[in-house]
């Protein structure tokens, strides 16, 4: 086998025919115990094998104790008869679990014989299926995986449950029964109806038994005529079943002919037509996520009736395309490699950029602040100077007051009114505004001539004042 074989299949508690197998029935629990090799179960295994648990999935002894443990709380509601609704346990005949098996061209006997010859490839298989199924299953699916070595060719069987589903139904999860259900909501069926069944006539009922008698004789005679007319209704019962038969067996034959001639008028049902054309799609894109790249055909031979040459042909450009497939991805795997250093360099130097913009940024700021601040000292030492300057000034006429004798005897000081310097601090020396560094300096200096200048008539108690402009 070098095609892809891929199948899925929900179960139930009831049993489930299985297709071209003469009395061959699964259940949920026999499909559970098959896959952990339950001996019981294994009898059509010649030599059974243990099973291979395939990692990041639920193991499969968890998985079987917790599907079968939420079955057994689900319940229904159901519409009784009479109206109204009332509950009950989950119907056996729900299905609550799903299953996928794939099957790999190599014979497990091959594989065990050298399994590191093969180890690769198998693996690469295994990540694809995996891979594959988790991208296909919504969110709330619990799974398990295993491998099988011990049948024909090594396979991998996939149980799962909708743990999100309320009634857990397994049948969301396939992708066939779910596409043919979303049509038949929104469309009206084509099933061609049977006839109606013919009126079948009633059964005569059973002759009661007579009360007991306490005479013999009397009893005896009752259950002689009881006899006799429970052989009568037996007669009587058997005439009329088989009439009844004879309808049912004409109205089957009728009905049959009547649903053939009906199916080959319309066609395939159309949900069955849309349950086809999704399981092809989906063939499809396994074909493409799992069989192209391994080297499976789509196909097999079957089909096409192809000859052993073309076949091997195919298988041999199945392979090629496998090879293909893989250089491609790990062109495309180093390329993305380096894109993703390229990124890593890119945002270095983006956030070195960043860095060294942040760096200047806060230079320029320090920067401006220290101008800011010597413009602020510089100002603060022309306003000194000024301040100094006039308080020099100020003092220089002052001191020509007094080398012209312009004091009183009371140690007063008459000044002109021409002096410019003085003027300016006239309010200042008054109190009148915030005295500055020269203020001060200026009024030590006043103070210092009128203690010089007193003993000329002003008594040493008096209280200096501000010199008075004439």
């Amino acid at each position: 086998m070098a095609y892809q074989f891929f199948h899925i299949e929900t179960y139930s508690q009831a049993p489930k025919k299985v297709r071209g197998a003469a009395d061959h029935f699964n259940t949920a629990e026999q499909v559970e115990e098959e896959a952990r090799r339950t001996p019981a179960y294994s009898e059509h295994v010649a030599s059974p094998r243990p099973y291979l648990q395939l990692p990041f999935c639920t193991p499969i002894n968890e998985f079987i104790e917790k599907r079968r443990a939420k079955v057994a709380t689900l319940v229904e509601s159901v519409k009784a008869k009479g109206g109204g609704t009332y509950t009950r346990g989950l119907r056996s005949d729900a299905a609550t679990l799903y299953t996928e098996v794939h099957s790999h061209p190599i014979a497990s006997a091959v594989y065990l014989a050298d399994t590191a010859a093969y180890g690769d490839e198998v693996s690469i298989w295994t990540m694809r299926v995996m891979q594959d199924f988790s991208a296909r299953m919504p969110e709330g699916v619990v799974h398990t995986a295993v491998m099988h070595s011990d049948e024909g060719h090594l396979h991998i069987h996939i149980l799962a449950y909708n743990d999100a589903d309320p009634k857990m139904d397994a049948n969301k999860l396939h992708v066939g029964k779910r596409a043919a259900a979303e049509y038949r909501q929104t469309h009206q069926t084509d099933v061609i109806e049977s006839l109606e069944k013919p009126e079948l006539d009633p059964l005569p009922l059973k002759p009661k038994k007579p009360k007991p008698s306490k005479n013999r004789t009397t009893q005896a005679k009752n259950d002689a005529r009881h006899a006799e007319a429970v052989a009568a209704w037996e007669e009587a019962r058997a005439k009329v079943q088989a009439e009844n038969d004879a309808r049912m067996e004409d109205w089957k034959k009728r009905n049959q002919a009547h649903l053939k001639a009906g199916r080959l008028e319309r066609g395939g049902a159309a949900d069955q037509k849309v349950y086809k054309a999704a399981m092809q799609r989906a063939q499809d894109a396994y074909h493409e996520a799992v069989g192209l790249p391994c080297g499976l055909l789509r196909h097999g031979p079957r089909q096409e009736r192809l000859s052993t040459k073309t076949y091997a042909a195919r298988k041999r450009e199945a392979k090629h395309a496998a090879q293909v497939v893989q250089r491609l991805e790990n062109e495309a795997e180093k390329l993305m490699e380096e894109d993703e250093a390229l990124s890593a360099t890119r945002q270095g130097i983006i956030e070195a950029a960043s860095e060294r913009e942040a760096e200047l940024d806060a230079r320029e700021f320090a920067l401006d602040a220290k101008e800011a601040a010597l413009g602020r000292r510089a100002a603060e030492l022309d306003a000194r100077e000024s301040d100094l300057t006039n308080a020099i000034g100020a003092m220089s006429e002052i001191m020509d007051a007094v080398e012209q004798s312009a004091i009183k005897g009371d140690g007063q000081i008459t000044l002109g009114s021409n002096l410019p310097y003085l003027s300016r601090f006239r309010r200042m020396l008054a109190g009148q505004e915030e005295k500055t560094e020269g203020v001060r300096l200026l009024g030590r200096f006043f103070k210092m001539i009128q203690k010089l200048t007193v003993g000329r008539g002003a008594s040493a108690a008096a209280k200096p004042e501000p010199p008075t402009y004439h």
